[in-house]
């Protein structure tokens, strides 16, 4: 069944399946009930060409993050360091300086991240 959003007011009309093919893999998805939602309230504002312009952008422009995933994954990683080592607050601990290669030398992978969240109860 299809369902069609149109604003009429800058002449903008979609057509909208069930299910729609994922153009990077090739997968097909359920058309979402928050993307559903999110086509008519656009099209009732007239803001469906906007809608569509700005996905795309996202599609074809994604923002990195690379930033922010290094910095969380720095302090994943000094956290690891803390529980291999036991950390106690009764008693003075040596500020050590890791440097950013020795960082990136005991990189994180998903498990360890598991780990260190089930530690603290995440």
């Amino acid at each position: 069944m299809y369902r069609i959003y149109t604003d009429y007011i800058n002449k903008t009309a979609i057509t909208v399946p069930d299910e729609f093919i994922d153009v990077k893999t090739g997968e097909s998805f359920p058309v979402s009930l928050k993307i559903r939602d999110q086509l008519e309230y656009h099209a009732d504002n007239q803001t469906l060409i906007h809608l569509v312009l700005s996905a795309l952008n996202s599609y074809l422009h994604p923002k990195r993050q690379d930033g922010s995933s290094k910095e969380l994954l720095m302090e994943l990683s000094e956290i690891k360091q803390m529980l291999q080592q036991g950390y106690f607050t009764s008693s003075p601990v040596k500020n050590k300086t890791v440097h950013h290669s020795q960082r990136e030398q005991s990189a994180l992978d998903m498990k360890d991240i598991e780990d260190i969240l089930e530690e603290f109860g995440g």
